[in-house]
């Protein structure tokens, strides 16, 4: 188990699962292990490690996981357990909620932003209608 005061390592070696380019899935992704996105998702993705956005990815859907990492463009709410990362090259519109963010300068973000610590996070349920916002945001 790793020391949650310490930055959670992403390592290419976990991952388990990766939509590449050119491929879109539609619907919702569940994963125990580590995602890679560098083509397009829309829908929902849970993962109980880590979820990582390519450059290359473009994703319309909530986000649940471990540790978050976007460099890509992301346009739906994030929910990240341990830790939310948004590189230089990432885009993000949508409410994000962590309890460690870290957003490049610079970088595009349009959302509400919620700060506590692990204990105190609960993720969205799954059964959770979206929201009137989320919903258009979802159909453009």
């Amino acid at each position: 188990m790793l020391d949650s005061a310490k930055k959670r390592a992403y390592n290419e070696a976990n991952v388990v699962t990766i939509i590449g380019q050119g491929t879109t899935i539609t619907g919702e992704l569940k994963s125990k292990g580590t995602v890679r996105i560098e083509g397009m998702v829309s829908g929902r993705i849970h993962c109980d490690d880590t979820i990582v956005v390519q450059e290359t990815g473009r994703v319309k859907a909530d986000l649940v996981g471990g540790q978050i990492i976007i460099s890509g463009e992301v346009e739906g709410n994030v929910f990240a357990h341990d830790r939310l990362e948004v590189t230089a090259k990432g885009k993000l519109i949508g409410d994000i909620t962590a309890p460690k963010i870290a957003i490049a300068e610079g970088v595009l973000f349009e959302g509400k932003c919620q700060m506590k610590p692990p204990g105190q996070l609960k993720p969205p349920t799954e059964d959770k209608p979206l929201s009137e916002e989320q919903a258009s945001a979802a159909k453009k």
